[in-house]
């Protein structure tokens, strides 16, 4: 492990908001203020590279704390926050959005888009049909499917042939199938 002069802490003349959605804390985990976090990121490993996050609870501001302990096993992930040190603390926590600046974001491959860039692109098959925006993102284990209004699309190269996110636009291959079956089909 990393020695704390690495890890990434926030620079107090920033005035970058905490928005970066990285986890969600679930679960108490023992009696001395641990928690359970829901990653999500692809990255459960940037963890390691903390030295604080921020705390969003509701609608609210997020507070800064520190990380005093980490354990990461795959994709579970066991932290220690500052000032959570019994299981009423921890318990508090439920439900609280882990935050960074997205400054901190990790970077990524020229084929890679964070889930908030595809959403609303506006999605057309290579016959020239538009299937409408791109609606919501499903994490399916192999690959993830993009939803518009008239269609499920598997994000994999073979069916998404460009994205152009100055332009709002992503090409996909037309096939039979491609298309959701309306009620009275």
């Amino acid at each position: 492990m990393s020695s704390s002069r690495h890890r990434k802490s926030s620079d107090p003349a920033s005035n970058e908001p905490w928005d970066w959605l990285i986890g969600e804390i679930t679960s108490p985990v023992g009696l001395y203020g641990e928690v359970n976090v829901f990653p999500h990121t692809d990255f459960p490993e940037r963890f390691v590279a903390l030295a604080e996050v921020g705390i969003r609870q509701g609608e609210g501001a997020a507070r800064v704390v520190q990380i005093e302990r980490r354990r990461i096993s795959g994709r579970r992930i066991v932290l220690k926050l500052h000032g959570a040190d019994t299981l009423e603390d921890a318990e508090r926590l439920r439900g609280a959005h882990l935050v960074v600046p997205s400054s901190w974001a990790v970077p990524l491959a020229a084929d890679e888009y964070f889930h908030h860039q595809l959403l609303g692109l506006q999605v057309v098959t290579t016959a020239g049909e538009s299937l409408g925006e791109i609606t919501a993102i499903w994490p399916t284990g192999a690959n993830d499917v993009y939803e518009t209004p008239l269609a499920l699309i598997p994000a994999v190269k073979e069916f998404v042939l460009e994205v152009d996110l100055d332009q709002r636009h992503m090409l996909v291959l037309a096939r039979p199938g491609l298309k959701k079956c309306d009620a009275g089909d």
